[in-house]
């Protein structure tokens, strides 16, 4: 009865699983969580990883790794099954730029606001 009930689940668990991804429904529930985490915050790095300050101060990356997009520090894994992952800055915003099974989506993050370190990087300040 058990193995029986096991069995069941797992079914069950795969069935809405390949459901759920049979449309690529995920990529937009991951894009929507990316665009909940970035809004308002300020940009270090923006290419193939999105690097960005948080609003404690704390620096945050969106990377692909192993196929899969992931937001650290604590590695969580926002989407499976990933071929490619970038982001851009266009017009003064960011957008996310996924491909799976040679289908690219791109998404609105946030707008493109510079974080305070990487704009005192740049300033030369001389006395004269």
């Amino acid at each position: 009865m058990i193995i029986f009930t096991l069995t069941g689940l797992f079914n069950l668990i795969q069935y809405a699983y390949t459901h759920h991804t049979a449309n690529n429904e995920d990529i937009y529930i991951a894009a929507k969580q990316c665009s909940q985490y970035t809004i308002g915050t300020s940009y270090i790095e923006v290419g193939e990883v999105f690097r960005y300050l948080d609003f404690d101060g704390e620096e945050n990356s969106l990377i692909l790794d192993n196929n899969r997009l992931v937001k650290t520090p604590g590695f969580e894994i926002l989407l499976f099954h990933v071929d490619d992952v970038s982001f851009s800055i266009e017009n003064d915003l960011i957008y996310i730029h996924l491909t799976r099974d040679r289908q690219r989506y791109s998404f609105l993050l946030t707008y493109a606001f510079t974080s305070e370190k990487e704009e005192g990087q740049d300033e030369i300040v001389t006395n004269e």
